[in-house]
């Protein structure tokens, strides 16, 4: 899954450099999965979504949670942490060259 998570997000980093245009990713960039499972709540799932914002930033990518996702309710601090990575002004949004 990181395999495909990491060629996905240098596929729309690729595209959005090539025609200088912004790439935003929003929910789902992990996967939707039903929305009342714990998928993402499990330490698997959020070792999966934590990798994923962070290639996403690596990348150049922008995204978002949905302010209706569940994990508002049930995890606020790990959901607010991630946003932070997001929106943090440290975050740096180079894209790394390709090897």
């Amino acid at each position: 899954m990181r395999d495909t998570l990491t060629k996905w997000t240098d596929s729309v980093a690729d595209y959005a450099r090539r025609r200088a245009v912004p790439a935003v990713l929003g929910e789902g960039v992990v996967g939707y999965t039903p929305r009342l499972t714990r998928f993402e709540e499990d330490a698997v799932g959020k070792n999966i979504v934590e990798f994923a914002v962070d290639r996403c930033l690596r990348a150049g990518l922008r995204g978002h949670a949905a302010p209706h996702h569940p994990m508002w309710h049930t995890d606020g601090d790990w959901m607010r942490r991630m946003n932070a990575r997001i929106t943090s002004p440290r975050v740096s949004h180079s894209v790394p060259p390709h090897s």
